[in-house]
């Protein structure tokens, strides 16, 4: 398939980045697109396969874009081969890798908005080889009561960004979540309600209408 691109000699100079030309990985810039995805731009690439591609411009000057698809089906063939090496294909482990790829690289993912979507990525080794990912889990205190959680919500998929921990403690990173400070302890409303034995939605009815520590913690009025 072969992409329409747009002529760009008016933005040049008022601070537009022209990337045709730049070659990232396999692929080489031909010129913008007319598709646009908010305030991000994409571009026609040609792949080294002969193929076009459209690349968005960040995913491109990341490096997470290099081929049109080819260079990963190639590394599918390769962990295909080293899966059935390892014989870990529906182990619980394996399923986290298999779940961490999804949510980062395939549209079709139900939770890839809130990761691939706004720009989650999980690093090329990981990505490119479930072995290298598993060596870090077990060097790293993984057992299968665990599940993997990046410590900057925002930040991707990477040994400096994840750790293990209880599943049930994975909602309390959360984007949404509430967090107050009081008393020189920091706590997500879920938690301050367990410690003090207080109802967890008075605490977010309250929250939300502006109260704040020590007022959020009063007693109920009888």
């Amino acid at each position: 398939m072969e992409y329409d691109v747009i002529d760009t000699s008016e933005r040049k100079g008022n601070g537009f980045n022209d990337l045709t030309g730049n070659k990232y990985g396999r692929l080489t810039v031909v010129g913008l697109s007319a598709r646009k995805s908010g305030r991000k731009s994409y571009w026609v690439c040609e792949c080294e396969c002969g193929k076009q591609h459209l690349g968005r411009s960040d995913s491109l000057k990341s490096g997470y874009l290099q081929s049109c698809g080819c260079l990963k089906k190639e590394q599918d063939r390769e962990n295909l081969t080293k899966n059935h090496r390892h014989k870990e294909s529906h182990t619980h482990l394996h399923n986290t890798w298999l779940g961490m790829k999804a949510r980062v690289s395939n549209p079709n993912n139900k939770s890839y908005s809130r990761y691939g979507g706004r720009g989650i990525m999980m690093c090329d080794d990981w990505f490119n080889s479930y072995e290298s990912f598993r060596n870090w889990a077990k060097q790293n205190g993984y057992e299968e009561s665990l599940t993997i959680e990046r410590i900057n919500v925002d930040g991707d998929y990477e040994p400096s960004n994840c750790t293990w921990i209880p599943f049930n403690d994975q909602a309390n990173n959360r984007r949404t979540t509430i967090w107050v400070e009081w008393q020189g302890k920091r706590q997500n409303i879920t938690q301050w309600a367990k410690e003090l034995d207080f109802n967890r939605v008075t605490l977010y009815d309250r929250y939300h209408r502006g109260d704040r520590p020590p007022y959020l913690f009063r007693e109920l009025e009888q």
